[in-house]
């Protein structure tokens, strides 16, 4: 699995859950609860999106799961 560089969401969407589409760059809705974020996806013909929480501002990890 590659790694996805996602920290030019943080200035838009800091705080929201965001719906990628299939190549895990495009965003295809965001919202501040996974509810409406997994709808607005569903509205748009998206059935399972990838979602993510972006967290509040970016800090840096270093490690492993």
């Amino acid at each position: 699995m590659r790694v996805k560089n996602w920290t030019h969401l943080f200035p838009k969407f800091a705080g929201l859950w965001v719906a990628f589409a299939k190549d895990k760059q495009t965003v295809i809705s965001s919202a501040k609860s996974l509810k409406h974020t997994v709808k607005m996806a569903e509205e748009k013909g998206y059935k399972m999106p990838l979602l993510f929480k972006v967290p509040m501002e970016s800090l840096p990890y270093v490690g492993s799961f």
